[in-house]
């Protein structure tokens, strides 16, 4: 048969498939049309005679494989080029029946190990090996018995008493004799043994662990003493709250302990390494001082205080020899071997205290190509200025960090320092201020000035016009 799109059937020549030997056929008779979805015969003449499968034809209808056609007496077959294949069933294949084999050898192997497990004694361990094992053991432990009884005879500690780690001594501490012979030395014979452990850490000679407290080496105190371990405590409490920047309570809690402790040297340390770090040279002076009026003499605390007035004295008649000059005349002249990262300002929540806070952070680093500064003593003038309704711009009455901050050799071991100071306005202060001078203030910007010896190396301010001020440099403690 013709395969073609559309095609046409009779007995007319311009039919596309003309038949002649059909009388009953219509010159144009019937009519083939494929499309995507199969091909479909429709007549083209009313009158005409189409039987499809023996029922006439009365609408167009898509053909199947081997219909049978009756076109005017001409019978015709319709095939397919491509028959449809008879559907064929599904394949196991192999991996089905290896599957199932799998599954049963897993199984064979899993009941064959629980049989064996069920009786894993009988065979791993026979009766005369276990016998063997428990006449041994009876053996030494009798032995070990034994060798305890003589050592009680002959008044010697047991063998278990006695712990060795490595890094103790082999003197035997020096409670243990009067743990054991209690009536000789006057101890109460109901006092309560030491324990193995506690005679171990009274003769190991190895140094104690780094807690990373900023505090030299404490002195030999008793642990039974409970006012020195409630200072010890509070003492690590309020370097906790330094290490967090609460140093309102860490000032706090170690005035407690001077208060319920005068002695206790720690906290005084401690005081004073505070007091230096927030930039009081002159508190942290005095504090030494008093560490050196309850040391003992030729003591560690005592030596270390010395040596600190002395540094701090240094210091202090240097902050007294920087000249005080505009720092924006010439800042292309700055050295800049130390500098300043862009500082940071924000402004705290206010509490029923505080009505204002503003915490400064910033960063000071060397230079890349800077080659001294380890022995150089580095100080930052940190200043904040309020300002008034008539423009006026002065220092703040805020609470402020003393400046100079005296950083010391900063850079002796290290390439960056960070520098955090604060602005607090205490509830009250700005209603005192208005009462003293008859103008409100409020919070205007800040100025950093960070010198080397006597070189100023770098600054910032916000707003950036403050550099042309002079740098303001506090009086003296007591004066005006």
């Amino acid at each position: 048969m013709v395969r073609q799109t559309l095609t046409t059937v009779g007995s007319d020549p311009d039919c596309h498939l003309v038949l002649t030997d059909a009388p009953a056929l219509a010159p144009r008779h019937a009519q083939f049309k494929e499309s995507s979805a199969g091909v479909f015969l429709s007549a083209l003449t009313p009158e005409a005679a189409i039987l499809r499968n023996g029922a006439p034809l009365t609408d167009t209808v898509r053909l199947v494989h081997d219909d049978q056609l009756d076109l005017g007496g001409l019978l015709i077959q319709f095939q397919e080029i491509i028959a449809p294949h008879t559907r064929l069933e599904p394949s196991p294949g192999l991996i089905q029946p290896i599957t199932l084999l799998l599954a049963i050898v897993i199984l064979v192997v899993e009941a064959v190990m629980l049989g064996f497990m069920f009786d894993w004694r009988t065979r791993l361990i026979t009766p005369d090996a276990e016998a063997r094992d428990l006449a041994w053991a009876e053996e030494y432990r009798a032995q070990v018995e034994a060798e305890k009884e003589a050592k009680l005879k002959n008044g010697e500690a047991p063998a278990s008493s006695v712990i060795v780690l490595p890094g103790t001594t082999d003197t035997a501490p020096p409670h243990a004799t009067a743990t054991n012979h209690a009536a000789e030395d006057g101890t109460r014979p109901d006092e309560p043994p030491t324990s193995a452990a506690a005679a171990v850490l009274d003769v190991a000679d190895f140094q104690p662990a780094d807690t990373n407290l900023a505090l030299i080496e404490l002195p030999p105190v008793s642990a039974a003493d409970p006012a020195i371990a409630a200072a010890q405590r509070t003492l690590a409490e309020a370097t906790a709250a330094a290490q967090f920047a609460d140093y309102a309570r860490a000032f706090r809690l170690l005035n407690q302990i001077h208060q319920d402790q005068p002695g206790f040297l720690p906290a005084h340390v401690e005081h004073a390494r505070l007091l230096e770090t927030r930039g009081n040279l002159d508190e942290a002076y005095r504090r030494w001082g008093v560490v050196l009026g309850v040391a003992a003499p030729g003591s560690p605390f005592r030596a270390r205080a010395e040596r600190e007035r002395q540094r701090l004295a240094e210091l202090r008649e240097l902050q007294s020899r920087i000249p005080q000059t505009s720092a924006g005349a010439a800042p292309g002249t700055w050295p800049r071997q130390v500098r300043i990262a862009p500082p940071q300002l924000q402004r705290m929540p206010a509490d029923e205290d505080v009505a204002e806070m503003r915490v400064l952070d910033a960063e000071l680093a060397l230079a890349p190509d800077a080659k001294l500064f380890k022995n150089a003593a580095i100080q930052v003038f940190v200043t904040f200025y309020d300002v008034d309704p008539s423009g006026d711009v002065r220092p703040t009455r805020a609470l402020v960090p003393t400046s100079p901050i005296a950083l010391g050799q900063a850079f002796a071991d290290r390439r960056s320092v960070p520098l955090h100071a604060t602005y607090v306005v205490p509830r009250g202060l700005r209603e005192q201020e208005l009462r003293e001078t008859g103008r409100h203030s409020e919070f205007y910007g800040y100025t950093l000035h960070v010198f080397a010896g006597q070189t100023l190396q770098d600054a910032a301010a916000k707003p950036k016009k403050l550099l042309d001020l002079p740098i303001h440099v506090p009086a003296p403690a007591g004066e005006p």
